[in-house]
């Protein structure tokens, strides 16, 4: 349940991200694909696919890191027994006050994987959200 609400929270983003993205891909090398006998399935596989693969790398960790910081659905949606980080993290706050040493090595493995994630995949992300830019 909480999968499906994150990707209807991330949904419109994601999909306006990647629009503007495909809008950006000149016309002129799809006719020119056309032109060589290119079909449909053709051009989406070894045209349009290659060139959008920074603007989808982007498009994806975008997603990635939305849902990973998704903390108010996933602490009202899930019970104790199947919580997901942020529950795991909130659980550290009690009323007799906070678990500061607690709390901030959770926050730091909560972060890690997104760090490494954007690391490996900087390139793409840099080369996908500067894409049309600059003409």
């Amino acid at each position: 349940g909480v999968g499906v609400v994150l990707m209807l929270i991330n949904l419109p983003l994601l999909i306006w991200m990647l629009y503007t993205y495909f809008k950006e891909i000149p016309v002129d090398i799809l006719e020119a694909a056309r032109m060589d006998g290119a079909s449909l399935l053709n051009e989406i596989v070894y045209v349009l696919t290659p060139m959008a693969v920074p603007g989808i790398a982007s498009t994806m960790l975008l997603a990635v890191i939305l849902s990973w910081n998704e903390a108010f659905w996933t602490l009202n949606l899930t019970t104790s027994n199947a919580a997901p980080l942020p529950a795991f993290i909130a659980s550290y706050s009690a009323p007799e006050g906070f678990f500061w040493a607690k709390l901030s090595a959770a926050s730091t493995l909560a972060i890690a994987p997104i760090l490494i994630l954007g690391w490996f995949s900087q390139k793409q992300l840099v080369r996908g959200l500067t894409f049309g830019a600059v003409k």
